[in-house]
């Protein structure tokens, strides 16, 4: 059966399985968790919740509908179990010991590395879970997590002689050793005792035991819990937090809570994006990353290589040689996860392809049929409609024969109204390839469906795009050598 709607779809039909699926869908998935005493037994409270059906007080049921509750007797035909066994509680002493650590970025560090070892002793278990609940106790979140407490961890940490070898780079100067000088950098760029983020630098180190890890705010269980005493929550209303919780563990426990009914099953589409390389001082040197997604939802993530930014355009773009590589890479995963090789592959970027680029891919690609496809948010042009609501989500505007203005926000019949608070950015797509320009367009609109982190009715980029500063982000916490998990439920 086929719905617009997520939430909905799930409630009437529940997950889609397709028949030639090496297993089943999950119907029991095993939950650990890590917190301190108190927040434990919250978060064992807030999973028992999910068991059973949670009303949501919007009138809007069609925007905000009620949570179904995650159990056996629901079309969800899954529940979430916990053990002993998979539990670590944390310590007060150690908590008390990292929150009188004064600098932001050691401190950080020294909370991650808390969860870390939690992790890895619960990856130790012969039995282990699907997926592990890291909940951070109030002040872990409030020192350790996005607050004025850790302003200063956002800020370069390099010394005076590491930020000045790379100026001098940058604008092409010649350094002591290129004229006979030993002059060597001192190797200290980046140690395991300090971190910038909580969030990014916990998924990173996770992943090298290969569990998915799901992040849990003290502030959003006390709301939810809070929900029926009047109390203001300040977080998402208690369904809605129901729902996206419980759609992203049962996809990090390899379920696939829906699927796209109309796109094409011999394509690979592939985002290609950059993220600063924060373990390099050089603020032009970026990451290059590929996130390769077949027609069932099936997402991996690829690390490229480092590339300088151009100083006079501002944008980055990969050689010959690294596009040609990335691709050979990017369409190997989808082969391996589709188990066929495309027919076809879909590239989407938010700058311009240049002509090394094209030339690297067309090589990877070879005979394979194939669309460029640049995608921007747009804000010059406005777009109105009579009535009390903006344009349709879904309009598609020509201004050329193969460009255009899409409109992936907006006015949305099936919820009864526009999910915004401002006027909606259409997104400007430009194409070059072998596929109508509308086809194109039809392939975004589905793909802003893709996000398994929120069970909302679409996300304003597609999935290969609209994940990618946060992928980015992970990544850049990690050290070139360290394990990188290529599955996309990790990075989530």
């Amino acid at each position: 059966m086929e719905e617009k709607d997520p939430r909905i779809g799930l409630k009437h039909f529940g997950p889609y399985h397709y028949s030639d699926e090496s297993g089943p869908s999950p119907t029991q998935i095993k939950v650990g968790l890590i917190s301190d005493g108190n927040t434990t037994t919250l978060v064992k409270r807030f999973l028992t919740s999910l068991r059973s059906p949670i009303a949501s007080p919007n009138t809007n049921k069609w925007l905000y509908p009620d949570f179904l509750g995650f159990n056996l007797g629901t079309s969800i035909r899954c529940e979430f179990i916990t053990s002993d066994n998979w539990n670590t509680t944390l310590r007060q002493t150690d908590i008390d010991s990292i929150i009188s650590i004064s600098n932001a970025n050691q401190r950080i560090a020294a909370a991650v590395n808390l969860y870390t070892n939690a992790i890895k002793e619960i990856s130790l278990e012969d039995d282990k879970p699907h997926v592990i609940v890291c909940a951070l106790p109030q002040i872990i979140e409030e020192r350790c997590g996005i607050s004025k407490w850790t302003r200063e961890a956002k800020k370069d940490n390099f010394t005076d002689l590491e930020q000045l070898a790379a100026d001098m780079a940058a604008e092409n100067q010649s350094l002591l050793d290129n004229w006979g000088f030993n002059f060597e950098m001192p190797e200290r760029i980046h140690t395991p005792d300090t971190d910038r983020d909580f969030h990014n630098a916990l998924k990173g180190k996770a992943m090298q035991f290969d569990i998915p890890i799901q992040i849990l705010l003290d502030s959003t269980v006390t709301d939810f819990l809070q929900r029926d005493t009047g109390i203001r929550i300040r977080t998402q209303e208690p369904a809605t937090v129901a729902w996206n919780f419980g759609t992203a563990i049962y996809y990090k426990a390899n379920g696939k809570p829906w699927r796209l009914a109309r796109l094409r099953d011999d394509t690979c589409y592939v985002g290609v994006s950059f993220f600063r390389n924060l373990l390099s001082p050089d603020r032009n040197v970026q990451t290059s990353m590929a996130q390769v997604f077949t027609h069932n939802g099936e997402g991996m993530v690829l690390r490229g290589t480092d590339v300088v930014q151009d100083e006079i355009t501002r944008e980055t773009h990969l050689s010959l040689k690294q596009a040609k590589e990335l691709m050979i890479d990017a369409l190997a995963k989808y082969s391996e996860r589709a188990k066929r090789n495309p027919t076809r592959v879909v590239i989407h970027k938010t700058t311009r392809f240049s002509d090394e680029e094209k030339a690297g891919f067309d090589l990877a690609i070879g005979d394979k049929a194939k669309d460029y496809v640049t995608i921007n948010r747009h804000n010059i042009f406005r777009f109105l409609r009579t009535g009390n609501y903006p344009v349709l989500r879904g309009t598609m505007v020509h201004l050329a024969a193969n460009q255009c203005v899409l409109f992936t926000s907006g006015y949305i019949s099936r919820v009864r109204t526009y999910p915004g608070s401002r006027i909606p950015e259409p997104l400007l797509v430009t194409r070059q390839g072998d596929s109508e320009l509308k086809d194109v367009c039809k392939e975004i609109m589905g793909l802003t469906k893709l996000n398994w982190n929120t069970t909302a009715f679409a996300t304003s980029l597609p999935i290969t795009l609209e994940f990618a500063q946060k992928v980015g982000r992970v990544l850049s916490e990690l050290d070139p050598d360290a394990k990188v998990q290529n599955h996309y439920r990790f990075y989530m």
